[in-house]
């Protein structure tokens, strides 16, 4: 059932991988709580776990494992245990992954604001005290940001704004609206126009990765954001663009055969409107669906895109982390010029 769930200030929390580890979970993918025991007293003691004793990947699995318990008192335990299997294990790509986001996390800022992903919420806000500013962040399929929430947050909840975490259980980018708040689009408008009343927002912006990057543009706009980052997303769902790309994407086209009144050319909504937040859309070079996606935006005075080189996955999450770039393509997000006219 979807709920609602409001999170206030202070508390800490853990993560999550959002690559894909199909290596991992084909190799061992049986709990593996012996192997988490281990790494905790090792943890505990300073003594490394007798690493010998199990295969490299049934230790890789029960890191995984571990990051997906999504305990509260886990992320030390989980820097520690990726960092000492890493060691250990060096051809493992997955452990590197994980070594590389820690590596990563902007520790320079303040502790994230207290959240813990709820799995079954379609809406989680987490109220920033004393702040105007509200980041509407719409997720990707299986609700992540490119990285699963409780990972993605050690990066926005350290932002100067409150957050919105939205999903869309449907898969259909906002199609159906968000059960939580309405049962369509326009009551789905409403409901987070109340939320954002109750956040005192004054300056609202909206953050979107893949399917969600369509709906942080389309909510954007209903809902006044003065910016949208749009992460690989897409931005035309009509029938015409869809045939046009080799292959479609199956969520694309899902999207339009569900609601087809909702499928647009984003570029001609953004077009008719006299005030336009503005938009950011980063995306691979070398992926062509989604530059297709990007350059249907193009020509707008208020829209920026920004090829990323050297990885043609989807995802472009992992390679803006790794390279430095995805906070301050975010803090840019919230410090860039005010609404186009």
């Amino acid at each position: 059932m979807a709920s609602l769930r409001v999170a206030q200030d202070l508390h800490g929390e853990p993560l999550q991988p959002g690559q894909s580890v199909s290596s991992v979970d084909q190799a061992e993918p049986s709990p593996h709580h012996h192997l988490i025991t281990a790494l905790q007293l090792a943890y505990g003691s300073g003594n490394l776990p007798l690493l010998s004793q199990n295969s490299c990947y049934a230790w890789a699995a029960a890191c995984h494992e571990l990051l997906e318990e999504d305990r509260l008192d886990r992320i030390d335990l989980l820097e520690y245990a990726a960092r000492c299997l890493h060691a250990a294990f060096p051809d493992i790509a997955y452990l590197g992954t994980l070594v590389a986001w820690f590596d990563a996390m902007p520790r320079h800022l303040p502790a994230p604001l207290a959240f813990r992903d709820e799995r079954a919420a379609d809406i989680q806000v987490v109220r920033r005290a004393n702040c105007d500013a509200v980041l509407l962040c719409f997720c990707a399929r299986n609700g992540t940001l490119g990285l699963p929430l409780n990972f993605s947050h050690q990066w926005l909840g350290r932002l100067p704004v409150s957050l919105i975490y939205i999903k869309d259980f449907h898969d259909l980018a906002g199609a159906r609206g968000y059960p939580s708040l309405g049962s369509d689009p326009e009551a789905s408008v409403s409901g987070l126009k109340l939320l954002l009343e109750g956040l005192n927002a004054k300056r609202v912006y909206a953050l979107g990765v893949s399917l969600g990057g369509y709906a942080a543009l389309h909510y954007g706009l209903q809902l006044g954001a003065l910016g949208v980052l749009g992460l690989a997303a897409a931005t035309d769902l009509t029938p015409g663009f869809l045939g046009s790309l080799e292959p479609i994407a199956p969520a694309h086209l899902n999207v339009f055969k569900q609601a087809p009144e909702y499928a647009k050319n984003l570029f001609e909504a953004y077009e008719s409107m006299r005030h336009k937040p503005r938009v950011i859309l980063a995306f691979s070079a070398h992926n062509i669906q989604d530059r297709q996606h990007a350059e249907r935006m193009a020509g707008l005075p208020n829209v920026e895109l920004l090829p990323i080189t050297g990885y043609a996955q989807h995802n472009i999450v992992d390679p803006l982390i790794r390279q430095g770039n995805y906070l301050p393509l975010v803090e840019g997000l919230l410090s860039g010029p005010q609404a186009a006219a």
